[in-house]
């Protein structure tokens, strides 16, 4: 039960930094990220994925789907709120070279990728980190 009610609070705390992150003209501005409460300890990937699943449970519930930009910044700061220091990532896709490629957004915890099974680091150049 208690894991539920922090999940909840850290969901409900990203919806909210993800609203005041995207201002009215939709432009991100993600200067500052909730700190990690746990004071950056290393989190074993098994607990991050479980966190990751029940954030997005809790994320489909309150806010429903997200674009993969809006996703990455709200498990982000999930994930941040419930301890895991996790990094926000946004790449180009490398093909083709020219307009127009793709972007997409995803979230790591340390160098793994725990937002998405596509393979990210392969397919896209990375062109923003945030946070670590």
């Amino acid at each position: 039960m208690l894991l539920a009610i922090k999940v909840l609070t850290a969901a409900r705390e990203a919806r909210e930094f993800l609203a005041n992150a995207k201002g009215a003209d939709g432009f991100y501005r993600l200067e500052t990220w909730p700190e990690s409460r746990s004071g950056g300890r290393a989190r074993k990937a098994r607990r991050t994925r479980a966190a990751v699943a029940l954030l997005r449970i809790a994320q489909r519930l309150t806010v429903g789907f997200l674009d993969p930009v809006d996703d990455s910044v709200f498990l982000t700061a999930g994930l941040r709120r419930l301890g895991i220091p996790a990094s926000f990532h946004l790449g180009r896709e490398l093909a083709p070279s020219r307009p127009p490629a793709g972007y997409f957004a995803w979230v790591q915890h340390g160098d793994d990728v725990v937002s998405t099974s596509l393979p990210v680091k392969d397919e896209y150049i990375e062109i923003h980190r945030s946070v670590a």
